[in-house]
């Protein structure tokens, strides 16, 4: 990519301009032009790419040994989704018998449950599986062993994924499913920005780090404070990693109230950003990290690109004087554009939420508790992830105490009880359907499926990330009635997400 996008160039100027590429459930909003992120520099089976490549060696217990890095010209061998990638390796892990299984280790997702293949060819040839797929996944075994050594942060937090049909009408909202296949492509990811960072170091090149430092005491203070509420003891003092916060997961198990104490220790950390000073990353615990993966979608990938070709030696297309010297402010504004893509891919995620349970109105919802104030609570309805207010003057003729202690709604006649992580069934009774969102003035293209590309021994893959126009949030008015309970309550749908913060410990 630094081959083609000179510093100082139209194209360079404009993609500082932007930032990172966006992501919407209907369309891209991409960071180069289409020509470039969609064609020439596209990984697309069977051809030709040219590449900047990251050569890793990697030991048997995950640790990264040594790194190159070169220019070279790759041959895609095939095009391979997330789903049949697993679903392949599932069914090669199954029907090979002879196979040497090593030392197995534990995951956490489970098998892809894809439709059993009477006839006609697999998805995946099978010298694709065994001459690509299995190397990719012997050696991420030992990647990911050593990611649990490391113990970085671990929030299950799923993404919600919009499905829409041909016309752009949305067909469902659910859960983004997370499988091994992604974790593979992340961990080998992270295991090439590892790398990239360390390489330049070496030189003492120039290099935009993606840091991310530790929580403020301020906020692991008010973590303590609510933490007290669930009779969960944390000690201020104590020396804070990642793995404090995994202990707390774990102490929770499965309770009702376990997705609010995760979201308030994503609230608690710090949120990442791009500088030239590094200052590690809490949330991996990696020493030093950087952004190489991705050029095609954020500059900060460029940037390193750019430093790699220039310290090594690698070609035309070197980071610039001008650049070097520019990093700070590059970086600031870069982070800066981060945030507001993030910021307008949640809020259009929260306008097709509104306008998918205006479909359902008078249906039975799973609601969730989600936090308690003398006002009323807030809800979320389950697997949607449409946050809303309940006010109290909707609950009825009785009247509600609330406790700050327990922060909970008392009713003072029956008891009945509202607290955070109760769930509940609510019936939708109305829903105002939210004016379509323009994504921004930029160039877009329609959304192509994602999938983990694999060419022979390397592989690559990508996350969301981006930069956008901010989208405008109009509020949606979602009443429901509490099953069993004449009483109409009402419930606030919004497009802002109260208090959530994607960006905090994002890679």
């Amino acid at each position: 990519m630094s081959f083609y996008v000179r510093p100082g160039s139209a194209i360079d100027k404009e993609a500082r301009k932007r930032g990172n590429s966006v992501y919407f459930p209907d369309r891209v909003v991409p960071m180069l032009p289409e020509t470039l992120s969609a064609h020439v520099c596209s990984l697309k089976e069977g051809e030709d790419r040219a590449a900047l490549v990251c050569h890793l060696q990697v030991s048997k217990d995950g640790q990264l040994k040594s790194w190159r890095f070169t220019r070279a010209r790759v041959r895609i061998a095939a095009n391979i989704a997330y789903e049949d990638a697993q679903a392949a390796i599932d069914e090669y892990n199954v029907r090979s018998p002879g196979r040497d299984r090593g030392a197995p280790i534990e995951v956490a997702s489970p098998a892809c449950s894809m439709p059993e293949i009477d006839a006609g060819e697999p998805p995946v040839a099978r010298e694709i599986v065994e001459g690509t797929l299995k190397p990719l996944w012997d050696c991420w075994n030992a990647l990911y062993r050593a990611r649990e050594k490391r113990e970085p942060l671990d929030l299950d937090l799923p993404e919600r994924r919009v499905m829409l049909d041909e016309k752009g009408r949305i067909l469902s909202v659910a859960p983004r499913e997370r499988l091994d296949a992604h974790k593979l492509i992340e961990d080998y990811m992270i295991a090439a920005n590892v790398a990239a960072a360390k390489a330049l170091e070496a030189k003492k090149a120039p290099v935009m780090y993606r840091d991310h430092e530790p929580p403020s005491r301020e906020k692991l203070a008010a973590l303590k404070d609510y933490l007290e509420t669930f009779d969960i003891p944390f000690a201020l003092g104590q020396v804070i990693r990642p793995s404090t916060f995994n202990r707390i997961i774990a102490q929770v198990g499965e309770a009702d109230h376990k997705p609010e104490i995760m979201e308030q220790i994503l609230r608690t950390q710090t949120q990442a950003y791009y500088g030239p000073e590094n200052h590690g990353h809490f949330g991996l615990a990696l020493g030093s990290y950087a952004h190489f993966t991705s050029p095609i979608r954020r500059y900060a990938d460029l940037l390193v690109h750019r430093s790699l070709v220039r310290s090594y030696g690698l070609g035309e297309g070197g980071l610039a004087d001008g650049e070097a010297e520019a990093m700070d402010i590059i970086g600031e504004s870069i982070s800066q554009f981060e945030r507001r893509a993030m910021e307008a891919e949640r809020e259009t995620i929260d306008r097709y939420v509104a306008a998918f349970l205006a479909e359902r109105v008078g249906e039975l919802v799973d609601c969730r508790i989600t936090g308690v104030q003398p006002f009323g609570f807030f809800a979320t309805v389950l697997g949607l992830g449409g946050d809303g207010l309940v006010p109290v003057s909707t609950l009825g003729t009785e009247y509600f105490r609330y406790d700050e202690a327990s922060q909970t709604l008392v009713g003072e006649e029956t008891q009945l009880t509202f607290a955070p992580g109760q769930r509940l069934k609510l019936r939708l009774a109305e829903a105002n359907r939210c004016p379509a969102v323009s994504a921004s003035s930029f160039p877009t293209r329609r959304r192509q499926p994602r999938s983990a590309a694999a060419s022979a021994g390397t592989a690559e893959g990508t996350r969301r990330s981006g930069a956008g126009c901010r989208a405008s949030a109009a509020a949606r008015r979602t009443s429901v009635t509490r099953a069993g309970n004449a009483e109409p309550s009402y419930i606030w749908i919004s497009a802002f997400s109260r208090g959530r913060s994607r960006a905090s410990s994002s890679h």
